[in-house]
């Protein structure tokens, strides 16, 4: 009796999605019937997260700079310029085809049950952060969302994923109240690397007291301003910043330039 019952669970399950598809069809945001997330994407999902943080213009720093070829250590430096970036950023992948698809309906498509789906495949690159930092669970600080962004999608998608991956064990989630004191909408790409976010409220306070030691998430990461800004405002309220953690990047380097946190 109770193999039957086992046997039949499965049958029921899928017996009740296929009626529920009836009214509100099961889609991938790769545009395949019959999932919420197709084989494809949940094995994109699992992909290694990859270092970006040398795609993205505004956390570069210039550290040095000759005007003419030189030699350290028997190694020829060439003139030129030589730049550090601020903080290691992990992606899972470059913002196109299935996984931008992704972002958008995770984002804007009403999709918000995805978030549940991201944690998982976010919580390596929040491991890998964590472990050079030498801590354990690092606090978790989502890049906040605009109010008007919040009131249109039901939820600050950014916290909610904070919270998912607080689930899975890689840290602890720490929403705090951040407004950009600088928009970028109508900014051109130079204008757009010097954003600066205004952190407010006890939560932030305290965690800067404490020197705490945070991974900062978001979304997509394009030139990396609001990382840079999020990076800075925690910094200068005392926390230490181990690095971003995004879903997508605009751009990844090429494979045999990624390079991981061990090499660098």
């Amino acid at each position: 009796m109770d193999e039957t019952r086992t046997g039949l669970l499965p049958l029921a399950r899928e017996i009740v999605a296929q009626t529920c598809s009836l009214v509100a069809p099961r889609r991938c945001p790769c545009g395949q019937e019959g999932a919420w997330l197709c084989p494809r994407c949940t094995a994109m999902l699992a992909a290694r997260p990859v270092r970006v943080e040398t795609c993205c213009d505004a956390l570069q720093e210039l550290t040095a700079a000759r005007i003419r070829q030189e030699s350290a250590g028997g190694v020829v430096l060439p003139a030129g310029v030589d730049h550090t970036p601020v903080l290691p950023v992990l992606a899972l992948g470059e913002y196109t085809g299935p996984l931008q698809h992704l972002v958008l309906a995770w984002k804007n498509g009403g999709m918000l049950h995805l978030g549940a789906r991201l944690a998982p495949a976010l919580a390596p690159g929040v491991r890998t952060l964590a472990v050079a930092g030498g801590v354990r669970r690092p606090l978790l600080v989502p890049v906040p969302s605009r109010r008007s962004a919040r009131l249109r999608r039901g939820e600050d998608h950014t916290a909610e994923l904070a919270r998912a991956l607080a689930r899975t064990g890689a840290g602890r989630a720490l929403p705090l109240r951040a407004v950009p004191t600088t928009a970028q909408e109508g900014r051109g790409s130079r204008q757009r690397r010097t954003r600066r976010i205004h952190l407010a409220g006890s939560a932030a306070r305290r965690a800067g007291r404490e020197r705490a030691q945070v991974v900062i998430l978001d979304d997509v990461v394009t030139t990396g301003a609001t990382l840079r800004g999020m990076h800075d405002a925690l910094t200068q309220a005392g926390m230490q910043v181990l690095g971003a953690v995004v879903v997508a990047s605009a751009r990844v380097p090429a494979p045999d330039t990624a390079g991981n946190l061990d090499s660098q």
